[in-house]
């Protein structure tokens, strides 16, 4: 049962690469929090099912209905 008792030096993991993985990783906590307001699921349907509609200058514009 000694299989489990590996230290984390001999993992391959160091504290660098331990606080890469920690700052990561909060900061896609912090990052899905933000955005997560934005993601409605009326707007994302409105983007998944329409035809998107691109002017002359570039911008795209997604109409409300078909």
């Amino acid at each position: 049962m000694e299989y489990l008792g590996f230290t984390i030096s001999e993992m391959g993991l160091n504290y660098t690469l331990i606080s890469l993985t920690v700052f990561f990783s909060i900061f896609f906590l912090i990052t899905f929090v933000i955005t997560s307001r934005n993601m409605d699921s009326k707007g994302l349907l409105r983007v998944l099912y329409s035809k998107p509609v691109r002017n002359k200058d570039g911008i795209i514009e997604y109409p409300k209905e078909q």
